[in-house]
């Protein structure tokens, strides 16, 4: 699995789909420092815990509000370019929000609305790493493996290692996509 082509096929597929991500997307960039990464993270968690989400039950379910915020943060507190990246995560023998680009075509010929979006929604930083704070939250509640603190919740993938389960499939890159379908003005008054 190769999350960086897949990322950049997710990026064109958006501009296919109608859905205008940022030009800035491409290409991707040098690594980030052992410093910064540790630094960017630690506010990451400063923030989230400064909102009251502080275990596995408070992150669940709020993937888009929460990496839309820590995509600002890291914006103005970092100067680190990170991409809302859109899409599931895929093991052997389960798929966590299972996407595939007909769903995505019917969401965005509805509005959305008519059910819950079924989408997992992440960052991918500049580099091509993955940023995740909700996914490994919503397993603990969903899989009944106990409420954990935040701080246990991270997941934060470097661009260089390879995941043969449990890997993130990019569909869409950009937030529009979500305010398209309502899901953005929805999810975001959970927080």
């Amino acid at each position: 699995m190769n999350y960086k082509m897949n990322f950049i096929s997710a990026y064109y597929k958006s501009i296919e789909l109608g859905l205008n991500p940022s030009k800035s997307v491409l290409p991707l960039k040098n690594t980030i420092s052992k410093t910064k990464l540790a630094g960017l993270q630690k506010g990451c968690l400063d923030l989230l815990y400064s909102m009251n989400l502080n275990s596995s039950v408070d992150l669940a379910g709020k993937c888009i509000p929460v990496h839309i915020m820590l995509k600002e943060m890291l914006k103005t507190d970092f100067s680190i370019e990170s991409h809302i990246t859109i899409g599931d995560r895929f093991w052997h023998d389960y798929v966590y929000c299972e996407m595939s680009y007909d769903l995505i075509a019917k969401e965005l010929e509805t509005g959305g609305g008519v059910e819950p979006l079924k989408a997992h929604v992440w960052l991918t930083l500049k580099d091509g790493s993955i940023l995740d704070f909700t996914c490994e939250a919503h397993l603990d509640v969903l899989m009944d493996r106990g409420d954990h603190p935040t701080h246990e919740c991270v997941g934060y993938i470097p661009a260089s290692k390879k995941i043969t389960d449990g890997y993130y499939r990019p569909y869409l890159v950009g937030d529009e996509f979500l305010k398209r379908t309502g899901a953005f003005g929805v999810l975001a008054v959970d927080v």
